[in-house]
């Protein structure tokens, strides 16, 4: 919720002109950036592949859950800090308190309330769904004020028919959030200086490596690397995006040990036939 002592008439307007919790995928623009409210930890710009744009993230709870949301293949729409600017179609299911503490108490402009993520996926029949989530940290929910505002957001998706929850870093599994946050950076290849040609082609080298090798993973990169004439480092680019295109598959949520085997990891690499993945485990 946007809540600067300023919360006024013109700026509620500036943000309607703007066009914020308006738009999908690229074209969506948050309701809240980082550069609109004091965050609670570290605030964060980073860039979706899914949706090709920056998305603003306020806390460490939320990039911990965003990363899950990136990597979950059935989502094709994020939306953060999404505006319930037709609130008031449940308006009377509140009470006069409550609206009232619901205003500003210097310009009594009501604030705006948000959720968190509101994602748009496919299910397993190919139809599109949409659910909503209000990430919080567990302490907050100890709060009065936080409690009426996330009950608003309940009835409000009730009403629209949209699975709603309250997820804490409880439920956050943080080590799969890390991993995904490590190889997805890998994707970036031009940062690296290597064309998506060139990093293609290691790939397919380093698959057929790790896919036949029973040695550490350590000890298959420096060998590659080696091979290729590249330096230090760039086996482990390139296995960091075997994994981050799904070319192989490995327990996201354990620790990824270099000093692992393949088949310690569970590896399992992609191999098409007839235009469908298939994993195939390490012998």
């Amino acid at each position: 919720m946007a809540r600067s002592s300023d919360w006024t008439e013109a700026k509620l307007k500036r943000f309607l002109a703007e066009g914020r919790g308006q738009g999908e995928r690229e074209n969506y623009r948050p309701w809240l950036t980082v550069m609109d409210i004091p965050s609670r930890g570290r605030a964060s710009r980073v860039f979706s592949r899914k949706c090709n744009r920056v998305v603003h993230l306020l806390t460490d709870t939320q990039l911990r859950y965003f990363y899950l949301l990136e990597w979950d293949e059935s989502i094709f729409d994020i939306k953060e800090q999404f505006p319930l600017l037709d609130v008031e179609t449940i308006v009377d299911q509140m009470d006069e308190s409550l609206l009232k503490r619901l205003k500003d108490p210097k310009t009594e402009v009501p604030h705006v309330i948000t959720t968190t993520f509101v994602m748009t996926a496919r299910d397993q029949q190919g139809r599109e769904i949409q659910y909503a989530r209000a990430i919080k940290d567990a302490a907050e929910l100890e709060k009065k004020a936080t409690l009426e505002r996330l009950e608003i957001q309940r009835r409000y998706w009730e009403e629209r028919h949209v699975d709603f929850a309250v997820v804490t870093q409880h439920e956050i599994p943080v080590q799969r959030s890390r991993n995904i946050e490590w190889v997805l950076s890998a994707l970036n290849v031009e940062d690296y200086g290597f064309s998506s040609t060139q990093i293609q082609e290691y790939a397919s080298i380093l698959q057929e490596k790790l896919l036949s090798s029973d040695q550490r993973i350590r000890t298959i990169l420096a060998s590659f690397e080696r091979e290729m004439k590249e330096e230090a480092g760039t086996g482990l680019l390139v296995f960091r995006y075997l994994i981050a295109s799904r070319l192989i598959q490995i327990n996201m949520d354990a620790d990824i040990q270099l000093s692992a085997t393949p088949k310690d990891l569970g590896l399992k690499v992609n191999m098409l036939q007839g235009g469908e993945r298939r994993f195939g485990a390490v012998r």
